[in-house]
């Protein structure tokens, strides 16, 4: 794959609610991702790193609710 050295920047399909409904934009630089609301100058930026590790942890939170709720369902059928 082609390294990332150059800044992309493109308009997602995702929408946000600030100031109206304004789509947002994205700009990867490096390893840096850029978020902003398209028409608005306020960026938020992430490390790529950063973000895989709390999707990580967000799936890890999810799974563990599941098997809980599983385990309780399970009980309460006995």
């Amino acid at each position: 794959m082609t390294p990332s050295t150059k800044p992309v920047t493109r308009l997602s399909s995702a929408y946000v609610r600030d100031r109206g409904l304004r789509p947002l934009v994205i700009t990867i630089i490096g390893s840096l991702v850029e978020v902003r609301a398209k028409g608005l100058r306020q960026v938020e930026t992430m490390d790529i790193a950063a973000i895989y590790s709390f999707a990580l942890k967000s799936r890890m939170a999810r799974e563990k609710a599941e098997k809980k709720a599983a385990r309780k369902a399970k009980r309460g059928a006995r």
